[in-house]
């Protein structure tokens, strides 16, 4: 059952995904308009991706100060008001500063939403934070439109930065009344159950790997399609649109299929598909080969992301609101290295050989998914004498 508190954690974390990918498709923007170069301009995902990962080292002792409610939309708001510094700020200082505070208070939101949607249903988690992102793919598919239709309308690239105030106001105007649950509600702490386990931690680094990998496609597709494969620039980089358009499709049919399936199961199958379609892509012969391997990759890697979360909360369903912000360092600090690192090898020995970093990574995340997925079977099974168990699917 959806109600008005599930619809309003939905939009809102459209609205979070729409100004976490607004960053890219306004960098070119900024760099013209600042006159900046590809190194300072690369800053601005570096703060981002650090006022996230601090965000995660605190965000607990935030959540337990302020509350779920004060944190969801407090946290949006920040955020907005630093895509306003990047939008309006007539230096680099100012923009890159407004990208730390996008990262830092939008992953306060972003736990927030997670522990919420965690809470309210349950074992039943896997389909709301399935469908949750597929309200993000969405959004996050028209911050370019909005910002590239804007610049083209004579409006200013700004204005596609400054339409989530609106945004936001509207939300705030329709779903200010919706109560979540509170930290306090979040599950029963029993004595030596303070501590996240094991199997925990073995996910979170399973995030790691599969937003590394996310981040290195949305990043890099592009120019491995220009480089390597022999595209023109514009035509590769509207060419991305299938992984986007797949990662779509993608979260709307894993969100049907996890009425069905555990977590754990389709999370196998989606990085075996997304491995399966990378091959394809990296190693094809041809351009259509490779475009179609992109589809593929992204049918997969679509729902990578949200299931690694969903068992990952299952693994820890009495310190909710602790593991999600560990989880939010876990992804952070993919976005921070792993993007670069494919660039730092690409310079060095080409393209085809950093973009397949992602291979391995992909490899990595299934082997630690089929140990977790163990570990959470045999615990499942322990908690059952206890009558505490929770659906770790």
């Amino acid at each position: 059952m959806r109600d008005r508190r599930t619809w309003a954690v939905y939009l809102l974390l459209g609205l979070f995904a729409y100004l976490e990918t607004a960053i890219g498709p306004a960098m070119p923007f900024l760099r013209a308009q600042l006159g900046l170069g590809y190194a300072l301009a690369s800053l601005h995902f570096s703060a981002f991706a650090l006022g996230a990962a601090a965000m995660g080292l605190t965000g607990e002792r935030w959540l337990r100060r302020i509350g779920r409610r004060a944190a969801l939309w407090g946290g949006l708001a920040g955020m907005v008001a630093g895509a306003l510094l990047i939008a309006f700020s007539p230096s680099a200082i100012g923009t890159i500063g407004g990208a730390l505070v996008m990262g830092y208070l939008g992953t306060l939101s972003l736990m927030a939403n997670q522990a919420i949607l965690a809470d309210l249903y349950g074992a039943l988690r896997t389909i709301a934070l399935t469908e949750s992102n597929v309200a993000a793919t969405v959004a996050a598919t028209a911050a370019p439109l909005a910002i590239g239709g804007s610049a083209a309308a004579g409006w200013g690239w700004q204005m596609g930065l400054a339409l989530p105030v609106l945004a936001l106001a509207l939300l705030w105007a329709v779903f200010r009344g919706a109560r979540f649950p509170p930290v306090a509600e979040s599950g029963h702490t029993r004595a030596g159950d303070s501590r996240l386990p094991a199997a925990f931690w073995l996910l979170a680094v399973v995030l790691f790997l599969v937003s590394a990998v996310e981040w290195c496609m949305a990043y890099w597709g592009a120019d491995f399609l220009a480089s390597v494969i022999g595209l023109e620039r514009p035509l590769a980089a509207t060419a991305m649109t299938l992984f986007f358009a797949a990662m779509a499709g993608g979260r709307f049919a894993g969100s049907r299929l996890a009425r069905h399936y555990a977590a754990v199961t389709l999370l196998l199958v989606a990085i075996a598909i997304g491995l399966g379609g990378f091959l394809l892509f990296w190693l094809g012969p041809g351009a259509a080969v490779s475009l179609t391997g992109l589809f593929v990759a992204g049918l997969g890697i679509a729902n990578v992301y949200p299931l690694t979360v969903s068992a990952a909360l299952g693994a820890a369903p009495h310190l909710v609101d602790r593991a999600t912000a560990r989880l939010a360092v876990a992804a952070s600090l993919a976005l921070l290295l792993v993007p670069f690192a494919v660039g730092a090898v690409a310079d060095a020995a080409g393209m085809r050989l950093g973009f397949g970093i992602v291979a391995p990574l992909l490899v990595a995340a299934f082997a630690g998914v089929l140990v977790a997925g163990r570990w959470l079977t045999r615990g499942a099974r322990s908690m059952l004498g206890e009558g505490v168990a929770d659906s770790y699917g």
